[in-house]
């Protein structure tokens, strides 16, 4: 068995979302998303849980030629959908980063402006020298990718919680692709 391991030192998932969409950079033709970092990139990281929502739409019918219902797909509503610690920099941005970029505007600022994403899931590390190192072994340094907006940003606290939190969803534009992190 196979498992994708997320507990341990190291194997987190990480969300990385950047305003460069440009067609030329989302596919480098190698299967590599360890670009993503060099682009100004948002590391969304104390995730508290993740859902990968691919939703193919069904449409179905009925006529006087059977007895049965007919049914056909439509297309697939994709998206991304998670609960984050909300993180001073990440959340608002960093004043500090290049102007316009996902750092500068912070997952807040990116919602709030429709600002359409890059995003890259990595499901079990970062894409970072160490994950690349493990990319080899079974279920290591798996990624989703693909382009969207962010949405339902509502950060909330309550008095039995020490911190502040939110949902955040990704609603995918397209397809969502799979890969592995190259070495």
């Amino acid at each position: 068995m196979a498992r994708i391991d997320v507990n341990t030192t190291g194997f987190q998932p990480h969300l990385y979302l950047t305003t460069d969409t440009a067609t030329g950079d989302l596919y480098d033709g190698t299967l590599s998303v360890t670009w993503v970092t060099a682009k100004d990139a948002l590391d969304v990281t104390c995730l508290q849980d993740i859902t990968v929502n691919n939703s193919t739409g069904i449409f179905s019918w009925v006529d006087f030629c059977s007895t049965d219902m007919n049914k056909i797909t439509t297309p697939a509503d994709n998206s991304i959908s998670t609960n984050m610690v909300v993180d001073k920099t990440v959340f608002f941005g960093d004043s500090t980063a290049t102007d316009p970029s996902a750092l500068f505007s912070g997952v807040s600022g990116l919602s709030s402006d429709k600002i359409y994403v890059q995003w890259v899931l990595v499901m079990n590390g970062g894409l970072d020298a160490a994950t690349v190192a493990r990319a080899g072994a079974d279920n290591e340094g798996l990624w989703y990718r693909g382009t969207g907006f962010l949405t339902s940003v509502a950060p909330t606290v309550s008095p039995d919680s020490p911190v502040w939190v939110s949902p955040l969803e990704i609603a995918v534009t397209g397809s969502m692709t799979t890969g592995t992190v190259a070495s």
